[in-house]
């Protein structure tokens, strides 16, 4: 509870309309790095995760304080990340343990759903939500990793363009998938608003 209250305090509200945009953080690491360093530690305390982000992890005023987000930044490949989200949960400790993560990705430049299991060295099945809009992710690759399950996001509007990565941990478990909050419009220059590019909802893979 300490660090969800100080990053209370950190808190970064979006710019009113017609404001100046704040200048953009770059990464000095490639998407698949932030990835690895990322999702791929899981689970990993809150604090620990913040530091592995461009200007750390932020709460938002339309999401419980359990999760918490980045400022949109660029990676140092050039892709444009709308949002780095992670779920914190008191498991008996000072800090929250983080079980998911989710990364909204801009689909241009676009990060290629050809080849990931090539990059990340593992078999993927795939998992469809044809109920979903056209601008939502509806099609998932899923990954099954040491850690946990890594999913990558399309949409029929996007493509073959990723648009949602998701870090899951959670191994199922009951109360730690928790309804995901609504998004808030990026301050990025030329980035469209985060519900184009909002990661899956929950449930939307099974837990076997």
């Amino acid at each position: 509870m300490r660090l969800l209250r100080s990053l209370a305090l950190l808190a970064i509200p979006a710019l009113p309309v017609g404001a100046e945009p704040v200048a953009v953080p770059r990464s000095e690491q490639t998407l698949v790095e932030i990835i690895n360093a990322t999702m791929g530690t899981l689970p990993n305390a809150m604090d620990a995760l913040s530091a592995k982000v461009p200007g750390g992890l932020h709460p938002t005023a339309d999401a419980p304080p359990q999760i918490v987000r980045s400022m949109p930044f660029v990676t140092r490949d050039g892709f444009r990340v709308s949002a780095f989200e992670a779920r914190g949960i008191e498991e008996g400790g000072d800090v929250p343990i983080v079980r998911f993560t989710s990364i909204q990705l801009e689909q241009r430049p676009c990060f290629q759903r050809a080849g990931l299991d090539e990059t990340f060295h593992a078999t993927s099945s795939e998992t469809s939500l044809p109920a979903a809009p056209s601008m939502l992710p509806n099609r998932y690759m899923v990954m099954q990793m040491p850690w946990g399950r890594l999913s990558f996001g399309t949409s029929q509007e996007s493509g073959g363009c990723v648009i949602a990565i998701v870090g899951d941990a959670t191994g199922g478990g009951a109360g730690l998938r928790m309804p995901l909050p609504l998004p808030q419009p990026t301050t990025m220059p030329g980035m469209p608003d985060l519900r184009r590019t909002w990661p899956m909802p929950v449930g939307a893979y099974s837990a076997e």
